[in-house]
């Protein structure tokens, strides 16, 4: 194939983000050249996101509408509305799990924030993840934990900073209970600050069935123990239950056991695979269900 054209339309405004299905469709569909085009120019693929109106995807000609989204639907209605995305679109993307029938095909958030699109190079996504935590683990940490976010509008991050602070200081380099100076917008940033510390405290935004997104994954990739949270275990047939802490925000007292016990042992935390042995099966479903949906199209 010489050329696909894509277009965009309510996608997010992200440098990293905005070209992974780019690279993820041209080396999927061994196309030459990928062509991006407004979607006044008739794509062959166009991906949509939250960020817009829904009702401007009947208007748009394209031989295949995808719907991608990373985060939690119910935050963005009419977009948490599973039928009227079935209406619009051939394809929906994210955290839901597969379900072919109703065209939905899991593919989270946390996958496009690595450079890999599929599994056919020894260089992958499981082996670049595990190199970077061996790598980083061994810095000097300099630092007890960190956390970088922008918001606590749940009050999670506030339930677990406020128990883990007793342990050691909690650097906050973000906009969220900002103590020291604010690191860059850039993901590269964000890694190399926090690899400086022992502990990353990681809660998601919101919880949701199957809602997971870069958080844990770039924990590990600095080489820190995730203090986590989130609807369920993270990706539990992907993720290593033993390497990180699940904060129960629910019950203080467990809380507190569960934070004393990541602190006092951090050791068991840091020996052991970070992956399941079936994590690549896993993740490369992810990519070949989503892309061969993609070929029944183009």
């Amino acid at each position: 194939m010489n050329y696909i054209k894509i277009a965009y339309i309510n996608y997010w405004n992200d440098p990293f983000n905005d070209t992974f299905f780019d690279y993820f469709i041209k080396i999927n569909l061994n196309c030459n050249i990928i062509i991006k085009v407004n979607y006044h120019e008739i794509p062959d693929i166009l991906i949509a996101s939250v960020n817009g109106n829904i009702n401007i995807i009947d208007k748009i000609k394209a031989k295949c509408k995808i719907f991608y989204y990373g985060e939690n639907l119910d935050s963005y209605p009419p977009y948490n509305n599973i039928e009227l995305l079935k209406s619009k679109f051939d394809i929906i993307a994210g955290f839901k799990y597969t379900n072919k029938k109703e065209k939905i095909f899991r593919f989270p958030l946390w996958l496009i924030y690595f450079p890999f699109y599929n599994f056919e190079n020894e260089d992958n996504i499981i082996k670049y993840i595990e190199n970077k935590y061996y790598e980083n683990v061994k810095n000097n940490k300099t630092m007890f934990a960190t956390l970088i976010s922008r918001h606590d509008r749940g009050g999670q991050r506030r339930i677990i900073y406020n128990i883990l602070s007793h342990y050691g200081n909690i650097y906050c380099a973000g906009d969220f209970n900002n103590n020291t100076k604010k690191i860059g917008p850039l993901q590269s940033e964000k890694i190399n600050y926090i690899s400086n510390s022992l502990y990353s405290v990681c809660p998601e935004n919101s919880i949701y069935e199957g809602y997971t997104t870069e958080k844990i994954f770039q924990a590990f990739e600095a080489g820190t123990i995730p203090l986590y949270w989130g609807h369920d275990l993270p990706e539990k047939e992907i993720l290593n239950k033993n390497k990180y802490c699940f904060c129960n925000i629910e019950d203080n007292n467990i809380l507190k056991q569960q934070i004393q016990d990541v602190v006092l042992n951090k050791d068991k935390y840091i020996e052991g695979k970070i992956f399941n042995e079936n994590a690549r099966i896993v993740i490369e479903t992810y990519y070949n269900d989503l892309i061969n949906e993609i070929k029944k199209y183009i």
